[in-house]
């Protein structure tokens, strides 16, 4: 069982996903019941004290090995993966079946320190930072926020032998100079500006090396090693001068797995493989050497290039490319969030990839129409309007429901609300809607940043209210 220990699991892990966690925004609240339902018999639920807005911060332990292991998520409270994947930890620790004498193995040999929300009142907010702007992991020196001084606490006492800082990155980052996205990004902190690798770095150095030959198998040429620049400021490389071997996990996503379910599984298999590798020291077979050659993170991608634009201004014509990305945007709080396009870059892009690209170079291009009409409800649009409407080239509708304090709207067209003075426009930092020609009829649409045929609208997420 132990030699194929992943594979098992990775074909066994439905069985310990948890459900009540499937979309990424949950909240403290959502996480609550779950911590204290845990059975009390293997785990030991501890209270470490208050965020800036109350919310209380707990530690769970599982073993009672010699080897301390301290795991930390959502120190970020925008970066939701690992918490996800520890909740699916607890629920594989809390099981009986054929893994018994591997639980057994981890309940004997290591002690486990697992905090899974570092910052709930940011995951509230949905921000990176608490709730005074903290920035928690650039608070390791000065110790303002109550989050990182619990955090630091818990490294004061329990000085734990391996420590895993869980974290999400902007999926957009590419492994090297490649155009594949890195799905996962590993690190080993450094713990001085001269990068020094004592004993302790070297173990994390390996084991990373380990965690990447093994995972090399689900993700391949997919993951990368995070940018190790000294930053004193930040607790991975706080605690690695602590004598901690640390390993960062840096999560991306898959371009359409907005939930991040499947780099979800990947943290649970790593961070349940690292178990098994501490144990057994396997990492110590790897060398220094086989770190260093995981390519770091490369070039920012874009999601959509759209390449050899024929842009006309002044009766002039421009060939160019456009790049666009489009970002979630969430309304009033809501869990569920929309997305926005925006411009991000125009000229000669070839050094620089898309997720999707797309030639132009043989279609003539024009700004998206606004309705002439005015529209009194969204009740009055069903598919056969709206395709006569983009037959039309209209990627704009007027509305004289003013929306309030909408930003996005799920349909496969922009609203403009009856004060509302906008105009489509190509340039930076505007959303993205334009048509592409070819002899005359329109064979692309590029709607709030989504690119879609004329007679297919169904990709489109959602159009944006202005």
């Amino acid at each position: 069982m132990k030699s194929n220990l992943t594979e098992n699991l990775y074909n066994s892990y439905s069985k310990y996903f948890g459900k009540s966690l499937i979309n990424k925004r949950f909240t403290h609240d959502n996480i609550l019941p779950l911590i204290k339902n845990l059975n009390d018999k293997y785990f030991k639920i501890k209270p470490l004290g208050f965020s800036i807005e109350q919310r209380e911060i707990y530690s769970i332990a599982f073993g009672k090995g010699k080897t301390t292991v301290l795991l930390w998520s959502q120190m970020h409270g925008d970066e939701p993966t690992s918490t996800m994947a520890l909740f699916d930890i607890f629920n594989f620790l809390n099981s009986k079946d054929e893994f018994d004498e591997f639980r057994y193995s981890i309940k004997q040999n290591l002690k486990l320190i697992f905090v899974p929300m570092l910052n709930p009142d940011g995951t509230e907010k949905i921000i990176r930072q608490n709730a005074i702007g903290i920035d928690i992991n650039r608070d390791a020196k000065r110790l303002q926020a109550p989050e990182s001084q619990i955090l630091l606490d818990l490294v004061e006492k329990y000085k734990p032998a391996f420590a895993f800082n869980l974290h999400d990155q902007d999926f957009r980052w590419s492994v090297g100079t490649t155009n594949k996205l890195a799905a996962i990004s590993l690190l080993a902190p450094v713990y001085d500006y001269d990068k020094s690798i004592n004993e302790s770095r070297s173990d994390a150095i390996k084991l990373v090396a380990d965690l990447r030959s093994e995972f090399e198998k689900y993700l391949p040429k997919q993951i990368g090693r995070y940018k190790d620049d000294f930053e004193p400021r930040s607790f991975g490389d706080f605690i690695s001068g602590k004598k901690t071997s640390t390993v960062l996990i840096e999560s991306g996503r898959e371009a359409n797995d907005i939930n991040k379910s499947f780099y979800r599984k990947i943290n649970f298999l790593m961070i349940i493989s690292s178990f098994d590798k501490i144990i057994t020291k396997s990492y110590e077979n790897r060398n220094v050497e086989e770190y260093f050659n995981i390519p770091t993170n490369g070039n920012f991608m874009f999601d959509l290039i759209l390449r050899n634009v024929n842009l006309k201004l002044n009766n002039k014509k421009y060939i160019v490319d456009v790049a666009i990305n489009r970002e979630e945007i969430y309304e009033n709080n809501s869990r569920m969030p929309g997305l926005k396009s925006n411009i991000m870059e125009i000229g000669d892009l070839s050094t620089l990839n898309g997720i999707e690209e797309f030639d132009c170079s043989d279609l003539d291009f024009e700004e998206g129409k606004v309705s002439q009409s005015v529209y009194e409800s969204l009740s009055e649009f069903n598919n056969e309007n709206i395709r006569h409407l983009l037959s039309e080239g209209i990627l704009f509708v007027k509305l004289n429901d003013e929306l309030k304090e909408r930003q996005f709207l799920n349909f496969p067209f922009n609203v403009l609300r009856k004060s509302s003075n906008y105009f489509s426009k190509t340039a930076l930092n505007l959303p993205a809607n334009f048509i592409f020609y070819k002899n005359g009829k329109i064979v692309k649409y590029i709607i709030n940043g989504w690119l879609c045929d004329a007679n297919d609208f169904d990709k489109i997420k959602n159009g944006l209210v202005f």
